[in-house]
């Protein structure tokens, strides 16, 4: 809550002009926008005993290894709205900077991860990844773009917001590799 309660400060005291958050913290000066719709989902490599299951169960990570971004757990939608009503955890934690490390350790079968469902999509058959729905109905989300109220038509923002509408997945750019 610090880290993102921390964005809607910056926002409301005018550090930044638009917060990108897929949970938005109720703010009376705060306006935020749905840009997107996405499910969160894990990652497994394709040899994965849950490769081939349509969804994981709260008890089948209990013997894995969780890679995820570095957030406190009672931040993270895995734990807060799958593992801890189920009174389970997975056997090891480990925090991950960045997607492309995190989508690499799950292709070299050190763990799995909660990430979104685009994310997946877009490196399964090059790293030889699966999404695995996280639970029967999976956690569903959005990411919404916070901004100050008033300001929805400054020419920048306005842009922005319709720029950012009707986005189905980003797409992340590709690091080249330096040899």
């Amino acid at each position: 809550t610090s880290f993102a309660s921390g964005g809607v400060s910056a926002l409301t005291v005018h550090e930044i002009d638009i917060l990108i958050t897929p949970d938005p913290i109720e703010a009376p000066d705060i306006l935020y926008v749905s840009v997107f719709d996405y499910e969160l989902v894990l990652a497994v490599p394709s040899s994965h005993p849950l490769a081939s299951r349509d969804y994981a169960d709260p008890t089948d990570l209990t013997l894995e290894t969780l890679l995820t971004y570095p957030v406190p757990p009672q931040r993270l939608d895995v734990f807060t709205q799958f593992l801890v009503p189920a009174n389970c955890s997975p056997r090891h934690h480990r925090n991950v900077e960045t997607t492309e490390m995190m989508l690499q350790l799950v292709a070299a079968r050190r763990g799995i991860s909660a990430i979104p469902d685009w994310l997946v999509r877009q490196e399964a058959a090059t790293l030889g990844v699966r999404p695995v729905r996280i639970g029967l109905t999976g956690i569903h989300k959005s990411i919404h773009l916070g901004l100050r109220r008033g300001e929805e038509a400054v020419d920048f923002i306005a842009g922005f917001l319709k720029a950012s509408r009707g986005r189905e997945m980003p797409r992340i750019p590709k690091h080249e590799s330096r040899s």
